[in-house]
């Protein structure tokens, strides 16, 4: 299977139960969600998968080793998805704040990827020297 579609399906599961579990408890708190604001769940796991274009040059390029491609792919894939899911959270602190909905949540979408990005930056540079050093 692709390692990009891999990646996809274990973003997808935690971003989803984070992401559905506020917005439910967003209506319990009659906090409504526009489809588009669902929609920038999906930006950190556009950031991971362009560090690791800009980084490793793609996702089938990065070192054979089965454990890193396991970190990288699997568990990165996961703490970006839990990460993703986390950008709705905002709207339910500021629910009575007079800024319109979809900027609190694009405000919190770049903020969350951008920080996600940075910190992976700084361990994906120090996987790329581990595997330059075995090989």
């Amino acid at each position: 299977m692709n390692d990009y579609l891999v990646s996809f399906l274990f973003y997808l599961v935690p971003a989803n139960v984070l992401a559905i579990t506020i917005i439910l408890l967003g209506r319990r708190k009659d906090v409504y969600f526009s489809f588009i604001e669902y929609l920038l769940i999906y930006l950190p796991w556009a950031g991971f998968i362009a560090l690791t274009l800009v980084i490793f040059g793609g996702l089938d390029k990065v070192p054979s080793l089965p454990v890193i491609k396991v970190f990288l792919i699997v568990l990165q894939s996961i703490g970006a998805g839990v990460m993703g899911g986390a950008i709705l959270m905002p709207r339910l602190v500021m629910r009575d704040s007079k800024m319109r909905p979809l900027g609190i949540t694009a405000i919190s979408a770049t903020l969350i990827t951008v920080l996600y990005v940075k910190f992976r930056m700084m361990l994906f540079i120090m996987v790329e020297g581990l595997s330059a050093a075995i090989t």
